[in-house]
């Protein structure tokens, strides 16, 4: 059997088919790969000595590597409305992961970079610029972390959709992200179907169509304006993919049956929140396979937006229904404790 390399990659960060390859190169077969992935991502379990059935020489392999890298648990935030926030320690820097319980099943808000480039206004995220990009083993070590935390709350609700609308811009990390992806949605592993992990993005616009041909997670696109003149002002990414330019990029995807792409319009008052702003909004969606998803502004320190009041929420939504656009307002969660989207910025509260 050959000896570890010297500098191994984490194994929470290789694909099935990377590991049986890594396996085969220290004359391992691909059914103990199997059994070490399914120990990691559908057990939770980084512990060689507590993963069962490996032979003999694949134990004695795990032995020989480095310690598996985790994320440490640093803090704990609850919001009143049972969300809660989780800190986690990345090097010297921290990650948050957010815990959503719905009626049914819990969601997982999941960050893919510490910091971010993209520059949005309404987002604390970006404050402080980009720091780093996240390992596709940090993203997959989060959702192991925000799973093991629920067991041990005894959550009763099935861990069963993963959204990638934490801290960072998705696109601007994308191989990791995918490789994240792949991972999470292995039948022998976590199996969250492809369907329920939804990655985030601001308008990377040269990225979307090769992100989308992964087939490894739904797309949603944060639009939040409806003219170049206010896009530009809350996403600096619109002055080089602007409102048009997005349009035909997600006009020429040749969507797969039954599948639709995410719309998120954050409302902001007397900024997009007009009649005009309604009709707007329904016409660029109508030819394509969207489906609008309202957000609700979240205020933090510094912030220079308001959001839209109750009846101005309520009228911007009756808008939509006359203009027969298929809508859903995606309720506020964590506002509390700086859980709610735009909120995350780890190291800053």
């Amino acid at each position: 059997m050959c000896a570890a390399s010297n500098n191994p990659p984490p194994l929470q960060s290789l694909a099935l088919e990377g590991l049986e390859n890594f396996f085969a190169a220290a004359d391992l077969s691909a059914h103990q790969a199997r059994l070490v992935f399914q120990a990691l991502h559908k057990h939770g379990e980084l512990d060689p000595e507590k993963m069962p059935a490996l032979s003999a020489s694949c134990l004695r392999f795990l032995r020989s590597l480095p310690p598996q890298p985790s994320l440490t648990l640093q803090a704990v935030h609850r919001a009143r409305d049972g969300t809660i926030k989780l800190r986690l320690a990345a090097g010297r820097q921290a990650v948050e992961v957010v815990l959503i319980p719905g009626p049914r099943r819990l969601t997982v808000c999941l960050s893919c970079q510490i910091g971010c480039a993209a520059g949005c206004a309404f987002c604390r995220t970006g404050v402080p610029g980009l720091r780093r990009n996240l390992a596709a083993w940090e993203m997959v070590e989060q959702a192991r972390v925000a799973r093991r935390f629920w067991q041990e709350e005894g959550g009763a609700l099935p861990l069963a959709n993963l959204v990638f609308m934490g801290m960072g811009e998705p696109l601007h990390n994308e191989a990791n992200v995918l490789q994240a992806c792949h991972i999470l949605s292995h039948d022998l592993g976590a199996g969250f179907s492809k369907r329920h992990i939804v990655v985030s993005t601001a308008g990377v616009g040269d990225r979307i169509r090769p992100f989308w041909e992964q087939n490894a997670a739904a797309l949603s696109l944060s639009l939040h304006a409806t003219t170049d003149e206010v896009r530009n002002e809350l996403i600096p990414l619109n002055r080089r993919w602007n409102l048009a330019a997005l349009h035909r990029i997600l006009l020429d995807i040749p969507w797969r049956h039954r599948e639709t792409v995410t719309i998120a319009y954050l409302l902001l008052e007397g900024v997009n929140d007009t009649r005009a702003d309604a009709r707007r909004l329904a016409a660029w969606c109508r030819p394509l396979p969207a489906k609008i998803n309202l957000v609700e502004f979240n205020a933090f320190p510094g912030a220079r937006f308001r959001h839209a009041g109750e009846a101005q929420v309520a009228a911007f939504r009756e808008w939509l229904r006359e203009e027969d656009a298929f809508h859903t307002l995606r309720q506020s969660r964590g506002g509390d404790v700086l859980a709610a989207c735009g909120q995350l910025a780890a190291g800053r509260d």
